[in-house]
């Protein structure tokens, strides 16, 4: 029985010591890429070597490869989700946490457009496709669902904290309001 045990044991610490990580945590204001392609469909995968059973990607201009998804983060206030296509037009994207659908990038045509693989200019691109979401505070788990136009490809998305309302600006809105009215009453 001992001797079972033992090599249930060795076993265990083989299988575990082996298996990829379950996720990837990341965090704010990066541009972060992952990869495409029909052996990891539908979902898109992390970029080789941080993946090491990802897809072998481009390198993106001024971004962090992927590891493993799903990929974690918890935050302490709202945060702002851009995802966008890279390289190609064509492809597009749902975005999923905890396995809800959060949102979609839209639809677009493959038209040979090409924004290279520089995030901030893909995400500024037209006839690229990429959205922004908002998550609120607390923990997150982000995998993206990937509907290809080619049989290999990037995307990057980044999230940054949203800026919540400055005190001057609240103020300002709060005169407004209140001037409105009174205009309102005299008439």
């Amino acid at each position: 029985m001992t001797r079972l045990k033992h090599w249930l044991i060795v076993l265990l610490l083989v299988f575990t010591s082996s298996a990829p990580a379950l996720a990837s945590t990341i965090g704010l204001s990066t541009w972060y890429e992952f990869g495409f392609d029909p052996n990891h469909s539908p979902l898109a995968a992390g970029c080789q070597p941080a993946d090491p059973t990802g897809v072998p990607c481009r390198v993106g201009i001024g971004s962090t490869s992927l590891g493993s998804n799903p990929w974690t983060i918890s935050t302490e206030s709202l945060v702002g989700m851009n995802v966008t296509d890279a390289f190609l037009a064509g492809d597009f994207f749902d975005v999923f946490d905890f396995g809800v659908l959060i949102g979609s990038t839209a639809s677009v045509a493959a038209n040979g457009a090409n924004c290279g693989l520089d995030p901030s200019t893909c995400v500024e691109a037209p006839g690229f496709s990429h959205a922004s979401f908002v998550l609120p505070a607390g923990a997150h788990s982000i995998t993206i669902g990937v509907h290809e136009a080619q049989i290999l490809g990037e995307g990057f998305f980044r999230l940054d904290t949203v800026p919540e309302p400055s005190t001057s600006g609240l103020m300002t809105l709060l005169l407004l309001a209140i001037l409105l009215g009174r205009r309102r009453l005299a008439l």
